[in-house]
């Protein structure tokens, strides 16, 4: 583990302030026109701008290396989740998996409702505004705690409701336990938005794999060999998080330690910024989970068990888009806007053309492999599998532009897109589910993810003034490169 010396000053990557504007490190203003430093341009050789763009672009990048160690850890993540899935389909059956997936889905999915934009906030604070890591993250920790636990107390007073909407089919035994999770998520959330603003990739690569890990393990141990069921599985998770959790609090402390003081004016610029990128969040984690719920509430827990194999699957291919973004955001908090707009119209087409070459991959294999690794019992999670590829695809594109936007403070467009992109899936979910069962919700989720995707792409390019095809599309010597890179990795090809 890293045993560097504790830091609590913003990375040396953090842009400056602007005239006028007080720093979140002291109460003197900010005034560059007053640097004796000559004026430059952020595109500059030497200016901090140039330095970040030129470590997205270059080759080999610490960007490139940055992603890719991310992506590595959530391949591993999905290889071993595929793992745990596979055991809690084939002991627990698609009803049991079904009611397991809401109920494991449920602190994540209802925490998005507290979460005020913290994360988002936190690497906007460090990276661009200058905020000590040690404030941040104790700011960090009592909201949280707060926030979580009124939110526990609040779903456990509505339990009754919940019980006959949401969580029907759930056994009422479970609810308690899973409510309890909810500080403990509401933590661990933020504090990987410390590691992701302070760039600490292989601390947040291994809170990814960890608890992924251990839960293979308990998994194999509560339903393989306890044979404890639906409980049992409940009772591991809820467990893993909460040691996951803590593990994370105690690292996080020992490079920025804990302060029990709250300080007020970084809470402040907190809460406004993160206000801002509340609603987008909250909005796009809705449009991912809700499908989940509807199912449940139309059709109940066996067809949720049959559509969550085909979400599980899908969601390797998220996990390209998910691992580049995660590195892009806080570098492109400390460029401006030019070299932002060309680091993302390169980043996205990339993005976008290693998730659509995979896709078709998972469009030839994956009925084979939901037959192979879930059996015949499995076999109705195949067409919706099918059906939400191509929103899968789009959706890569949706993850990195909101990234720009964000980094740039201008999380209305974000709000926009995810919002009306939410109303469409509702409303098609309720007009198709009942009529096509899952593959109808599968439809919903392609149609309302590639217009989400398209809105921002819109915006972009009007507000970049880089062209639809620099976005989207690699060029000739880009697809070059990858024939050359492919051949090399090929023994014997190399050479020809």
């Amino acid at each position: 583990m890293d045993s560097a010396p504790i830091r609590d000053s913003p990375p040396s990557g953090a842009a400056p302030g602007v005239p006028g504007e007080r720093s979140l490190r002291g109460d003197v203003p900010v005034d560059r026109a007053s640097s004796p430093q000559p004026s430059r341009s952020v595109s500059e050789p030497g200016t901090p701008g140039a330095v970040a763009a030129a470590r997205i672009s270059g080759q080999p990048s610490q960007f490139a290396r940055d992603s890719l160690g991310i992506f590595a850890a959530q391949i591993a993540v999905m290889l071993m989740g595929i793992g745990t899935s596979v055991i809690t389909a084939r002991t627990l059956g698609p009803s049991g998996r079904g009611l397991f997936a809401l109920l494991v889905n449920f602190p994540p999915l209802v925490s998005n409702f507290a979460k005020l934009g913290i994360p988002q906030a936190t690497v906007y604070c460090i990276r661009r505004r200058g905020a000590g890591t040690s404030a941040v993250a104790s700011n960090s920790l009592w909201l949280a705690l707060g926030l979580g636990g009124a939110l526990a107390a609040a779903c456990y007073l509505a339990r009754g409701w919940l019980l006959h909407t949401a969580l029907r089919g759930v056994p009422p035994v479970t609810v308690p336990i899973v409510l309890l999770l909810l500080p403990f998520v509401m933590v661990q959330t933020f504090f990987l938005g410390v590691l992701q603003a302070e760039q600490r990739f292989r601390e947040y690569n291994l809170q990814q794999i960890a608890p992924t890990a251990l839960g293979l393990v308990g998994m194999s141990v509560a339903l393989l060999w306890l044979r404890a069921g639906l409980i049992g599985a409940v009772l591991v998770q809820t467990g893993i998080v909460a040691l996951v959790t803590i593990w994370l609090v105690v690292r996080v402390h020992r490079r920025a330690p804990l302060r029990l003081a709250f300080d007020g004016p970084v809470a402040r610029e907190m809460l406004t910024f993160g206000g801002k990128s509340y609603v987008q969040t909250l909005a796009a984690t809705l449009h991912r989970s809700i499908d989940q719920y509807m199912i449940n509430f139309f059709l109940g827990p066996a067809p949720v068990g049959l559509y969550v194999v085909a979400v599980n699957l899908t969601n390797v291919l998220m996990k390209i888009p998910d691992a580049t973004g995660t590195v892009l955001y806080p570098r492109l908090a400390s460029l401006g806007e030019d070299d932002a707009h060309s680091a993302t119209s390169r980043v996205c087409r990339h993005t976008l053309f290693i998730t659509a070459t995979l896709g078709l991959v998972f469009l030839l294999l994956g009925p084979l492999a939901i037959r192979v690794l879930y059996g015949p019992r499995f076999a109705g999670a195949i067409r919706p599998l099918l059906i939400m590829l191509p929103g899968i695809v789009m959706m890569s594109l949706y993850m990195i532009l909101t990234r720009n936007f964000t980094s740039r403070n201008r999380q209305g467009v974000n709000m926009v897109a995810a919002g009306l992109a939410l109303g469409v899936n509702f409303g098609l979910n309720c007009v198709l589910i009942p009529r096509w069962g899952i593959s109808g919700a599968a439809l919903s989720t392609a149609v309302s993810y590639s217009l989400a995707a398209l809105m921002l792409l819109v915006m972009f390019v009007r507000e970049s003034g880089h062209s639809v095809a620099e976005t989207i599309l690699v060029g000739r010597e880009e697809i070059g490169d990858y024939a050359r890179r492919a051949r090399n990795l090929v023994p014997g090809m190399a050479a020809k």
